[in-house]
């Protein structure tokens, strides 16, 4: 009964995925498929036009927020979790000092 379900749930999910795709309207015109860059035409390749440091900063942030929140967590509970967290706290600092040891933390464009 359930690999029915399933089946059946494949089945529908390909047949709403065509449909969609043959029902929709196309527009190939050059402006519809160019990039857009705050209005400006863009000059060059638009692939070599994002910064890897932009992301590296963004991981960064990402991780160094979700420290905080554990923070937070670490004020109610036991030794055990806490002992988890210093754990996890050293793996995070190691990274950040390989970081910077590589250079990745310079903010260059």
């Amino acid at each position: 009964m359930i690999s029915l379900l399933f089946l059946l749930t494949i089945v529908f999910l390909v047949l709403f995925y065509l449909l969609n795709f043959l029902m929709s309207f196309k527009e190939g015109y050059m402006m519809k498929m160019s990039s857009f860059e705050c209005g400006f035409t863009s000059l060059g390749k638009v692939q070599n036009s994002f910064s890897v440091h932009f992301f590296i900063m963004m991981l960064m942030f990402v991780i160094f927020d979700l420290e905080i929140v554990m923070f937070l967590g670490v004020l109610v509970s036991d030794i055990n979790s806490f002992m988890s967290f210093l754990l996890v706290i050293f793996f995070i600092v190691g990274g950040f000092y390989m970081e910077w040891w590589y250079g990745k933390l310079i903010w260059i464009v």
